[in-house]
C-alpha cells in the first residue's frame, strides 16, 4: 500500500519550501556516485591465488573470480545509470522509462529495478542496501588482495551455492 501512496505522489514541488523530486533526486545521486566503490580489478590480486594446480585455478578462486565479475557487473551498471539520470534531469538525454523507474526509486528511496536486475536478492530500503553493498565489496576485495580469508560471509555471496560447491 505505501508503493502505491509513493507511487501516485505528484512530481511537482517546492510550494512549501522543501526540496524539489529533481533536488532530492540529484542529491542522492551525487552521494552515491562519489562514494561507489571501484570496481574489483583481478591485476591486484594475491599471486598465489591465481597458481594453477593440474591445469586448473582452485575452486575458492574461481568462485572469487565469478563473484568479482558479478559485483563489477553491478557496480557498472550503477554508475552508468547515475550519470544518465543527471543528464535525463538537466535534458541531455532522453528521460527513457527505465531512467524514470529509477528517478521514481531514488526520489522514494528504494532500490532501482534496473540495479536489482543485475544486483544481490534483498529487501533493504536503498541507504542500507548501498552501505551493504560497499562492505561486500570491500570483503571480495580484501579476499582478492589478501588470500583466502578464514571465515567466510555466506550471505554476502551473489551466490552462495556456488561457495559451498567450491569448498567442496
Amino acid at each position: 500500500m505505501v508503493d502505491t501512496v509513493l507511487g501516485i505522489q505528484p512530481r511537482v514541488g517546492g510550494t512549501g519550501g522543501g526540496p524539489t523530486p529533481d533536488e532530492i533526486v540529484l542529491a542522492r545521486q551525487k552521494e552515491i556516485l562519489d562514494s561507489l566503490p571501484e570496481c574489483i580489478d583481478k591485476n591486484t590480486g594475491k599471486k598465489e591465488l591465481f597458481k594453477e594446480k593440474n591445469g586448473l585455478l582452485p575452486s575458492l578462486t574461481t568462485v572469487l573470480l565469478l563473484e568479482m565479475e558479478k559485483f563489477n557487473r553491478l557496480l557498472k551498471t550503477m554508475e552508468t545509470s547515475l550519470k544518465d539520470i543527471e543528464k535525463a534531469i538537466f535534458g541531455f538525454i532522453v528521460m527513457s522509462e527505465t531512467l524514470d523507474s529509477m528517478f521514481v526509486s531514488l526520489q522514494n528511496g528504494t532500490v532501482p529495478e534496473n540495479w536489482a536486475k543485475v544486483g544481490y536478492p534483498s529487501l533493504k530500503p536503498l541507504a542500507s542496501w548501498y552501505e551493504d553493498l560497499k562492505l561486500r565489496v570491500e570483503v571480495f576485495r580484501t579476499w582478492l588482495v589478501d588470500g583466502n580469508p578464514n571465515a567466510y560471509w555466506l550471505s554476502g555471496f551473489f551466490f552462495p551455492q556456488g561457495f559451498m560447491t567450491g569448498s567442496l
